[in-house]
């Protein structure tokens, strides 16, 4: 799997991972090595839109405890992410930076529309926006799952799956002109495809980003 960079049209540029597919895109200069204001600590909100997604290995379509369950174990994941970092990971859907759960996500700037596991944007001085994509993530979940998983397994899989997409797509935002895909790392929440199975099982953790949240956040 490689990453393949684009300029977006219009001048700008946007970040888009997944199936071998990584576009970085930024809006504005922002320098990753300057520190947040030691009286402000931004936020990161991870929130869900309505998704939905069927499988034979989960015996069926998810229901709403299972997507509550998945929610859960999301947003325990990208606060693991980002434990010691002086950031404040919460649901909320007005936070600095947010990254959204969403249905699907598609890279519109070519002419097939392939679909590709997130995107974010940041602006300088104002804060950041993201997507995932759920059904990308949820599939990708249960096909790395071992033979004979019970459905608490596959709900806790897609749910670290899109939890680490949501620490990649924050990432994305809070260091917008990091290489953050220069990450040979298969471990690593930087690595460009979400199509490995580390994304959904074993620890996962900072590789080239580390210092530089360090830098950008303070612990």
């Amino acid at each position: 799997m490689t990453a393949i960079d684009r300029p977006a049209a219009g001048g700008s540029r946007g970040a888009a991972w997944g199936r071998g597919v990584a576009t970085l895109v930024l809006w504005g200069p922002l320098l990753a090595a300057c520190a947040w204001p030691a009286s402000k600590i931004p936020g990161v909100g991870l929130y869900f839109e309505p998704v939905s997604f069927s499988a034979a290995a989960l015996g069926g379509p998810l229901g709403p405890d299972d997507l509550a369950a998945i929610r859960a174990v999301a947003l325990d994941e990208l606060r693991r992410a980002f434990a010691g970092y002086r950031v404040a990971i919460s649901d909320r859907r007005d936070a600095r930076f947010t990254v959204g759960v969403v249905q699907d996500v598609r890279d519109l700037r070519v002419a097939r529309r392939m679909s590709v596991a997130g995107a974010s944007r940041a602006i300088s001085g104002f804060g950041g926006s993201g997507t995932v994509n759920f059904a990308l993530l949820a599939g990708a979940a249960v096909s790395c799952a071992p033979a004979g998983a019970d459905r608490r397994t596959l709900l806790d899989a897609i749910g670290r799956g899109v939890g680490r997409a949501a620490a990649h797509e924050a990432a994305h935002q809070l260091l917008p002109t990091a290489p953050l895909h220069d990450s040979r790392d298969l471990e690593s929440y930087e690595y460009h495809a979400a199509s490995r199975c580390q994304q959904y099982f074993g620890p996962m953790h900072w590789d080239l980003a580390g210092p530089l949240l360090a830098a950008r956040l303070g612990r």
